[in-house]
C-alpha cells in the first residue's frame, strides 16, 4: 500500500498524463496496479474549472482535494492527519510522468532502513546531466558512495557524498520522491507551526519543497532509488511567477492555454506514443503533444 499526492494547478491535459501513468505504472509484486491512494491538491483558476471537473469525471478513483488555504503546510498537515498509518507517501507533480513499471515492494523495503530518508523514483545509473537556470551540466554519480542491491534491482548512495544542489544529494524533493509517513507528517507539522508565526510562507509546491530543506542535515544520509530512473518531469510550461528561473518551454513550449483548448476538445496523450527511452536527467523535456490523440466524449 502507498499514498500519493500529487500537486496540480491549470495543467489538465498534463495531470491526465501523469495519472494514467501512475495507475498503469506503479504495480505490486504481482505486476499489477498496486494498493494505493491517489490525491490530488489542485489550485486551478476559474478558467480551468470546467476542465477540472472533466478530470474528476474520468478519474473516480482519485481524490481531489482544493488548495482553499493558501497556505500550503497546512493544507498538507491535515490531509496526512487523515492517513496515520505505516504507509509510504510519495509526491508527485502534474507535469511527472511515471514511464517505467516500479513495484511499491521494493519501496517499502528500502524505506525500512532508518538511514533512508528517501525513495526517488526520478534518479537511477542513467541520470548523468543537471540542467539550472539556463545551464546544462554533467551530474554523475560517485560510484564510490554507491552500492546496487541486484535481490530487488536497487540503487543505495550516500547523499553526503555528493555536492550539496546535486540530484545525487537532493533528498528533499517532492517531484518523484517517497517519505515514511511519519517522517513527512513530523516535518510539515513543524512547518505549519512555523508559518503560523509567520515566519515562513508556503503557496505552491516549491514554497514547499524549498522549506523542506532545513531538515536536509537531520534526516538520513542514505538515499534509494531503481537502477534505472521511471520517473520524468517535462517543464513544457509555467504556472506560477515564483522560481522563475527554473527552466522551461526551452524546447517544446505549449502555454497552459493551449493546452486546456487541447483538452476540452477531447484531446488525450497516449503515454506509449511518447518517446521516453534516453531519459539521463530528472527534468527532461518531451514533446508531449507527439501522443496527443483526439476522442469524441
Amino acid at each position: 500500500m502507498i499514498t500519493t499526492i500529487i500537486f496540480s494547478k491549470d495543467r489538465p491535459l498534463q495531470l491526465d498524463l501523469c495519472l494514467k501513468s501512475i495507475k498503469k505504472n506503479l504495480v505490486g509484486s504481482d505486476g499489477t496496479r498496486c494498493l494505493m491512494t491517489i490525491t490530488v491538491i489542485e489550485n486551478y483558476s476559474e478558467k480551468y474549472r470546467s476542465s477540472l471537473e472533466t478530470l474528476k469525471s474520468e478519474h473516480l478513483d482519485v481524490d481531489f482535494i482544493k488548495q482553499s488555504d493558501k497556505n500550503l503546510f497546512k493544507c498538507i498537515w491535515t490531509y496526512l492527519s487523515t492517513k496515520r498509518n505505516d504507509f509510504p507517501v510519495t509526491f508527485f507533480t502534474d507535469d511527472g510522468i511515471l514511464f517505467k513499471k516500479i513495484d511499491v515492494r521494493k519501496i517499502n523495503q528500502v524505506m525500512k532502513n532508518p538511514n533512508v530518508v528517501t525513495y526517488s523514483m526520478r534518479m537511477g545509473t542513467n541520470i548523468n546531466r543537471r540542467d539550472h537556470e539556463g545551464r546544462s551540466f554533467a551530474d554523475p554519480l560517485r560510484g564510490d558512495a554507491a552500492r546496487i542491491d541486484e535481490n530487488l534491482g536497487n540503487l543505495y548512495w550516500n547523499k553526503t557524498s555528493h555536492y550539496y544542489g546535486s540530484y545525487w544529494s537532493y533528498s528533499h524533493s517532492v517531484d518523484g520522491h517517497t517519505f515514511r509517513h511519519d517522517d513527512i507528517f513530523d516535518w510539515t507539522e513543524t512547518l505549519a507551526t512555523l508559518s503560523r508565526n509567520k515566519k515562513i510562507k508556503c503557496k505552491t509546491p516549491n514554497d514547499y519543497e524549498s522549506a523542506l530543506q532545513m531538515f536536509w542535515a537531520l534526516s538520513g544520509s542514505l538515499m534509494g532509488s531503481p537502477v534505472h530512473s521511471c520517473y520524468v518531469n517535462s517543464p513544457n510550461n509555467r504556472v506560477s511567477s515564483n522560481f522563475e528561473s527554473n527552466m522551461s518551454g526551452e524546447l517544446h513550449d505549449y502555454s497552459p492555454d493551449y493546452l486546456l483548448r487541447k483538452y476540452m476538445s477531447g484531446g488525450r496523450i497516449d503515454l506509449n506514443s511518447l518517446e521516453l527511452d534516453n531519459i539521463n536527467c530528472p527534468h527532461t523535456e518531451i514533446d508531449i503533444l507527439q501522443g496527443c490523440k483526439q476522442y469524441d466524449f
